[in-house]
């Protein structure tokens, strides 16, 4: 009895969920012979009959495509992808198994890049997400996948001020270059200026100054590298530009750590460095208010006369001293 009462009902629940729960819609035909594949597809895999499931997959990712709604359309389609590239790896077919991966990494880049030109980007980083996941899983093409799908993660994470997640990602891009066959250094530095910069928002300055000590490294070891060689590509000059910023950003962090020696240091050198023509005001402007700040911590008359000169001779008129203000990294 008990089995008669259940098998209508599991019937129900599968083909016309809407039945039982009436907030549930009611099944397209897409969908109920999408649902019928899926699962005809699961059970002829739990027998390890793999080409009979691999078909029926097939078959259910052409339906996924006519499911109503972009994002039901989107989940079912990665949902199939993924089931049959399970069945491809267990057939032993690891070339369609890569890739069905491929579409999915795929998919999910194109759907968070579309979010992300309409400036949806909550509503891309999942799908970014799903890119991310899955270029896990990719031999060949695995690196540039994964750090693709990171970037453009990077970006809608900054954009929403998800800060803490943003630090991790900059954190694993960093560390699938580290591990690679040829670390990209320049590179390298450029993002631990990124983790400068997110963790200066998550006021850890004591990471933020880590992080730039990072890419100074980073930036020395591109210097070395291309001393004296073919550099068509201005490698050396890019990561002299780099290291400026970073040594920029390094006394601000300092100054905000409470290290005021180590930051009136840091600024005395950054100020040689954008003291220089071209000049750039607003640079210079922080860099003094930096080195006002950690004179005055230091008690350094000397130091302090000397930087308010310099904001003197900045804006061409004599002011008063320059009232303590928070500094921080700036955006980049």
């Amino acid at each position: 009895m008990v089995a008669i009462l259940f098998l209508p009902a599991f019937l129900i629940l599968t083909f016309r969920p809407d039945v039982l729960d009436p907030k549930q819609p009611r099944p397209t035909m897409q969908s109920f012979k999408f649902g019928y594949l899926i699962k005809t597809g699961s059970l002829y895999e739990r027998f390890n009959w793999h080409d009979s499931a691999i078909a029926k997959f097939q078959e259910a990712e052409q339906y996924a495509g006519q499911m109503t709604g972009a994002d039901t359309q989107y989940e079912s389609a990665q949902r199939v992808r993924y089931l049959l590239a399970q069945s491809y790896l267990a057939e032993g077919r690891s070339n369609e198994a890569e890739k069905t991966y491929g579409r999915i990494v795929q998919s999910g880049m194109d759907a968070g890049d579309a979010f992300r030109s309409q400036n949806q980007c909550d509503k891309a980083v999942p799908r970014y997400h799903d890119a991310e996941r899955y270029s896990q899983k990719l031999t060949a093409t695995k690196f540039a996948s994964l750090q693709a799908a990171r970037q453009n993660l990077a970006q809608c994470l900054s954009a929403t001020n998800q800060n803490t997640e943003l630090e991790q990602v900059d954190l694993d891009m960093i560390q699938t270059m580290q591990d690679s066959e040829n670390p990209d250094r320049l590179k390298i530095g450029n993002t631990y200026i990124g983790v400068a910069f997110v963790r200066s928002h998550l006021q850890n300055w004591a990471g933020a100054q880590e992080a730039l000590l990072q890419a100074l490294d980073a930036f020395d070891d591109t210097t070395r590298q291309f001393s004296g060689r073919y550099d068509p590509e201005n490698r050396a000059l890019q990561a002299k530009s780099s290291r400026d910023v970073a040594t920029w950003y390094l006394a601000v962090a300092y100054l905000n750590e409470g290290k005021a020696d180590l930051a009136l240091s840091t600024a005395e050198s950054a100020y040689r460095i954008y003291s220089q023509p071209p000049v750039t005001q607003g640079i210079l402007m922080q860099l003094i208010l930096v080195g006002q700040k950690a004179a005055s911590a230091q008690r350094d008359q000397e130091q302090i006369e000397l930087w308010q000169q310099r904001l003197n001779d900045l804006t061409g008129t004599a002011l008063e001293p320059a009232t303590p203000m928070a500094v921080r990294i700036p955006d980049h």
